[in-house]
């Protein structure tokens, strides 16, 4: 059976529970075209966490979900309210598994595209999270912060642009662009929160930032003579140690 013949038997059985219809037959069309499984069954499962896509944000990946357990995990570990921020927040998949995980948790959300704060409140909504345990803001980087944390979690921007051709061509015509591609060869933004997140945070806390296997010379040397403790890689889900934390 054919890849496409697959992801329609999945669709038929997902979101029309085995009937054919015309919606399905419209959604048939949209695979067909190259539009994300994702985009056309409308939501994803992150961590436990619900999320609507209806708003188009980035697909939330699962070598994400990978790291973003491995965090939960440790932060199970903290005594008390936990004060956490989720930048570069998407659709607000990170921040959602924070907050179904970690019940002594609040989360301070902020995502540039402001049409995704619309995207973020309804997926709080779905999965009934009290309003007061989140506050979503639209702003780049740590704008959107205030006080400090007892950790900061980033899914940045970094591919560089001149890497445009070699994307999936189902990211290049369906995701938002906003979402993949920084300057300085993919380390705009790793600069700024390298740069920025230790006074935003508390003493012991951590930033946990999402960026590429051949990044991590270039995140070496911008963490060197700088107040971190602590740089440390984890491992995504293939070996590679593409994922960041650094410790203050």
């Amino acid at each position: 059976m054919a890849y496409i013949d697959t992801l329609i038997e999945q669709l038929r059985n997902e979101k029309y529970h085995g009937a054919e219809s015309e919606g399905f037959r419209a959604d048939v069309t949209r695979l067909q075209n190259g539009e994300p499984y994702e985009y056309v069954l409308g939501h994803v499962d992150f961590l436990g966490a619900h999320i609507d896509l209806s708003l188009r944000p980035m697909i939330p990946r699962p070598e994400t979900a990978f790291w973003v357990a491995r965090a939960i995990e440790e932060l199970k570990q903290k005594e008390g309210l936990l004060r956490l921020a989720d930048t570069f927040a998407g659709g607000g998949n990170v921040a959602l598994a924070l907050l179904l995980h970690l019940a002594n948790s609040t989360v301070d959300i902020s995502e540039l595209d402001s049409n995704l704060k619309k995207q973020i409140e309804k997926n709080l909504e779905l999965n009934h999270i009290a309003q007061e345990r989140a506050h979503v803001s639209t702003a780049s980087a740590l704008d959107g912060l205030v006080g400090t944390y007892d950790a900061i979690f980033a899914v940045p921007p970094y591919v560089p642009y001149n890497a445009f051709p070699d994307l999936d061509p189902e990211m290049i015509n369906h995701e938002p662009h906003i979402a993949f591609f920084a300057h300085e060869n993919g380390h705009e933004f790793h600069k700024i929160l390298v740069q920025n997140a230790h006074t935003l945070l508390k003493d012991g806390g951590s930033l946990y930032m999402e960026a590429d296997i051949d990044h991590n010379d270039a995140i070496r040397e911008m963490v060197k003579n700088t107040a971190w403790n602590k740089l440390e890689f984890w491992p995504d889900p293939y070996g590679a140690t593409p994922n960041v934390v650094l410790r203050k």
